[in-house]
């Protein structure tokens, strides 16, 4: 009887989900609570120092998009049970989840060549966007819908997160490195090096400012292109539009960008547009550094990110 009444708890929490959303079952009545029925009591018995609610259960199952239908005889009740009761706060789950991840995790970074330190930061960072989420603020675990298993799932999520590691510091390591050639070139001229030092924080400041103004949309495809060094295709993929669109918002956000760090700058320090010209092209290869430190640490209010 228990266990009847926890299954019928399991199918309304999915049902409850799924007509919130507007969408139905592939599966028959039957079927669907046989299913649902199987991967919680499986669940429980995988991991039996865990208690769940059968209905949080079922609602986690429909957020998930887990095919039931195509896969439900195959998919991992354990791992997606565990993924949902660390998801609710479990603190017993929780545990068991990073003591289970943490094999996978470092197989997965030791393919990616990063000092130890920053593997480090890198699990810490993996940790937060599992249960906290990225961008967009949605917890990645709450992605995982048992089409492979969750040790994967997590591996992969870290493997993902080491690479754009390293394309922010090598778009970083880029910009520093154009900007001491310039440093270099103009070592001799002293009235020049003072100038630059004089006015570099005036203008990382404006342009803190002028990133700030721009809507979220930009402002994201500013950073997946400064940042993450994604190509154009790459972002019009992501965003399901064509490279055109892509090219028309970052040059939008471009001039965006320089149009106000150019009133900002010439109001604060009272320049005239020549003036100003003249500054930015002392220091703007310095500030594509600051360009890029700005975007990649989020540091920048946001409005909402698609």
């Amino acid at each position: 009887m228990l266990n009847e009444m926890s299954t019928r708890e399991v199918v309304e929490g999915y049902r409850a989900a799924t007509a919130g959303a507007g969408r139905d079952s592939a599966l028959t009545p039957v079927l669907l609570e046989a299913v649902l029925g199987r991967l919680y009591w499986e669940g429980c018995a995988e991991h039996p120092e865990i208690r769940l609610d059968p209905s949080i259960f079922g609602t986690h199952i429909a957020g998930c998009n887990t095919p039931l239908a195509d896969r439900g005889s195959a998919l991992p009740a354990g791992d997606l049970f565990l993924a949902c009761a660390a998801l609710s706060g479990d603190q017993k789950a929780i545990s068991k989840l990073r003591q289970l991840s943490l094999p996978p995790i470092r197989s997965y970074l030791r393919r990616v060549e990063l000092p130890a330190s920053t593997l480090d930061d890198i699990t810490q960072e993996l940790w937060n966007v599992l249960f906290a989420g990225g961008t967009d603020r949605v917890p990645r675990l709450a992605r995982y819908s048992g089409t492979g298993s969750l040790r994967s799932f997590i591996g992969v999520t870290a493997r993902r997160l080491a690479l754009m590691r390293c394309r922010r510091e090598s778009v970083a390591a880029r910009a520093v490195a154009r900007a001491a050639a310039e440093v270099n070139a103009l070592s001799d001229d002293i009235e020049l090096g003072f100038i630059k030092e004089q006015y570099r924080d005036d203008f990382r400041c404006a342009i803190e400012d002028a990133l700030r103004g721009l809507d979220d949309r930009l402002r994201m495809i500013l950073r997946m292109r400064v940042v993450d060094d994604l190509t154009v295709d790459g972002i019009a993929r992501s965003y399901g539009v064509v490279q055109s669109t892509v090219s028309r918002w970052l040059d939008k956000a471009r001039d965006q960008v320089v149009s106000e760090t150019r009133r900002l700058v010439c109001e604060r320090l009272a320049l005239s547009g020549c003036e100003f010209d003249s500054l930015w092209r002392l220091v703007a290869s310095q500030l594509e550094v600051s360009v890029s430190g700005i975007l990649a640490c989020n540091d920048v209010p946001r409005s909402e990110a698609s």
